[in-house]
């Protein structure tokens, strides 16, 4: 089995720099032409399945990128940064500075107001990925388009990684990352 993953296109609130989370955005003009660059370079491969989270951008994307069924679960979804969604980290720092403080201090505990904390989005990402994974395994090629946080989450599981490598990974809006199960490894990355 190999699994490719896809960051959605960008957005504008990408592009302002803004957490955006769960706030079910549009892609933008540029968001668009990246999918529609990256279709191209898809179109090689057998794609069996799409996975996706169910936020507009990821759809909007996944139905760009590939004519094959499509799959889609609310618990792929972004963290749901609460009150910092739609501000940048200045403004989060301004308006928020006890949370702010908190969350620089040891994002792994700390609890976005109105949100959820990362052993929440944890929990909820690895539940969904246990219970298909048996499924995926199945197939040959299964696309995964996704949001970064999901995406980091996902990579964790498949190199067996502690959570303090979170961070390790990077998935490039535009770019595909090709994950071949057999070799562990990734043969592609942010090509």
């Amino acid at each position: 089995m190999q699994l490719i993953f896809v960051r959605h296109g960008e957005t504008d609130m990408n592009q302002a720099k803004k957490y955006c989370g769960q706030s079910d955005v549009p892609l933008n003009a540029t968001g668009q032409k990246q999918m529609e660059l990256l279709r191209r370079e898809l179109a090689s491969y057998p794609i069996d399945l799409v996975v996706t989270s169910d936020l507009k951008r990821v759809k909007e994307s996944a139905a760009i990128l590939s004519d094959a069924k499509t799959v889609g679960f609310s618990e792929l979804n972004e963290l749901d940064f609460g009150d910092f969604e739609g501000l940048t980290y200045q403004e989060i720092g301004e308006l928020f500075p006890d949370a702010w403080k908190a969350y620089c201090d040891d994002w792994q505990t700390a609890n976005f107001p109105n949100g959820e904390n990362f052993p929440v989005f944890y929990e909820r990402v690895m539940g969904k990925l246990h219970a298909e994974w048996e499924n995926w395994q199945k197939l040959n090629t299964v696309l995964i388009v996704g949001h970064l946080g999901v995406l980091r989450l996902i990579v964790l599981f498949l190199q067996k990684k502690k959570i303090a490598q979170y961070w390790d990974a990077d998935f490039k809006q535009g770019f595909y990352s090709l994950w071949d199960n057999e070799s562990a490894s990734f043969t592609i990355y942010n090509k």
